[in-house]
């Protein structure tokens, strides 16, 4: 049987920004289109972040969907990434860009929700990326993990009614149910 190639950015770099995978251990992982809640929740949470805490702006760059090479065969896009300004002085546009984020937040979808529970967030682990967001449109839920070095450390998980500020962002308060939207018809107590 033959070896299986590991790929690299050069070996995706030609293709349609649209059609190219992340690579996870040199092997493709293509992404669903993004359904409409999982639009929302991403706008909210720049917007949430900016608007929450004026200062943060002064203090990070928040990246929509960047491309990060973390290592030779390991290329992803997270959804939002942050880079704390005193890693990071000036805003690159390197592509991909190859300094690890100090945060990632990655908005689960019904086809992608394994994979970004799995092997995306063993990748972030890996990586030594310190806060790793998870946001679920579907359950209407953020969970917050900080890097341990050998696994996550569970901050929590927030829904409706609640209102935090969350690490790394503590100062940036957030409005769960505003992040989330309305509440579809049918969901309970709608």
């Amino acid at each position: 049987m033959a070896s299986e190639q590991l790929l690299t950015w050069e070996d995706i770099v030609h293709l349609p920004e649209k059609e190219m995978p992340e690579l996870i251990d040199g092997r493709p992982y293509l992404r669903a289109a993004p359904r409409q809640r999982h639009g929302v929740v991403h706008g909210e949470l720049q917007v949430g972040l900016r608007l929450g805490d004026p200062k943060l702006a002064m203090a990070w760059w928040i990246v929509v969907e960047p491309d990060v090479r973390l290592a030779q065969h390991r290329i992803v896009r997270p959804d939002l990434a942050a880079w704390r300004k005193e890693s990071m002085p000036e805003l690159t546009d390197d592509w991909p860009i190859d300094l690890r984020p100090d945060w990632v937040c990655e908005i689960a979808s019904p086809s992608n929700s394994h994979y970004d529970r799995g092997p995306k967030s063993k990748v972030y682990l890996e990586a030594g990326i310190p806060w790793y967001w998870l946001a679920d449109p579907q359950e209407r839920t953020l969970e917050v993990y900080q890097n341990q070095g050998e696994s996550w450390r569970y901050h929590g998980s927030f829904t409706d009614g609640d209102v935090v500020g969350l690490p790394p962002f503590d100062a940036a308060v957030l409005t769960m149910s505003e992040l989330f939207g309305p509440l579809p018809k049918g969901w309970p107590g709608t």
